[in-house]
């Protein structure tokens, strides 16, 4: 996950920018995008919290031994909280090693980061890269929302916005959604929060780092991609806003005996 730059805050759950210069917050990318459904997390949080009550079973009969019933259900129910906040851990480090990376090839970095980071050298050797924007905040005043992308870098002579990703599941096709609202951004900032134009990109694509494996993934970005993400953001302000005051006062009556 990148760590935005710009001034961020939260609100009801959902996290807004702050532009630097206009008294203008706008919707987070990745909160707009959280709008889409995801099936998939019930089966996961459910998988999660019966693996943690199998591999743990002697401390879940411990608390349960010792009349701690309720401290018992409350670990168990935040195994899938406990599983993305070291997941999250370990993306953010792998993200900042490669930004230090990138600014500087002998930077130093955890190591027990070093296959991520050989890895990304593969692809670097593989790709040749060129990086000219890494880690930078971007903002639609047009459209009314704002995110953080990781590099753009010329790859192959393409204009090439890039999104590193260490989910352990994989590349999601969400992540096109997002590089396709990243790379229409009506501006994006340096590291003074001076305002200055995206370049003209040409592909989006994510940047895939495990352990054992890296993968390049090319992703959809063009206008039919943007109108999604564009739906989306019409579910977020329903989401957010909308919905609070589309009820209005109710007029009930009781039955006549």
């Amino acid at each position: 996950m990148t760590n935005p730059k710009v001034q961020t805050v939260t609100v009801s759950g959902y996290r807004y920018y702050k532009h630097p210069s206009l008294k203008v917050q706008a919707p987070s990318v990745t909160s707009i995008i959280d709008m889409l459904p995801a099936p998939f997390l019930r089966q996961w949080n459910s998988k999660v919290t019966a693996n943690a009550a199998v591999d743990n079973i002697e401390y879940v009969n411990e608390l349960i031994m010792a009349n701690k019933q309720e401290k018992a259900r409350l670990w168990l129910k935040a195994a899938p909280e406990r599983e993305l906040s070291i997941a999250a851990d370990t993306g953010d480090r792998v993200h900042k090693a490669i930004e230090n990376r990138i600014a500087d090839p002998s930077a130093p970095y955890d190591h027990d980061l070093e296959p991520y980071i050989q890895n990304f050298d593969q692809f670097c050797v593989e790709y040749e890269p060129e990086w000219l924007h890494v880690e930078r905040s971007v903002f639609s005043i047009t459209h009314l929302y704002a995110g953080s992308f990781d590099a753009i870098a010329m790859i192959r002579n393409k204009m090439t916005l890039l999104d590193f990703k260490t989910t352990r599941s994989g590349i999601s096709a969400k992540v096109a959604l997002q590089l396709a609202a990243y790379s229409r951004a009506d501006e994006m900032f340096d590291d003074n929060m001076n305002s200055m134009p995206l370049p003209d990109i040409q592909q989006g694509a994510a940047l895939w780092l495990r352990p054992d494996k890296w993968g390049f993934f090319p992703l959809r970005i063009e206008d039919d991609i943007f109108d999604t993400f564009l739906a989306l953001r019409r579910t977020f302000e329903w989401e957010a806003r909308q919905s609070k005051t589309a009820m209005l006062a109710p007029i009930t009556y009781e039955r006549q005996q």
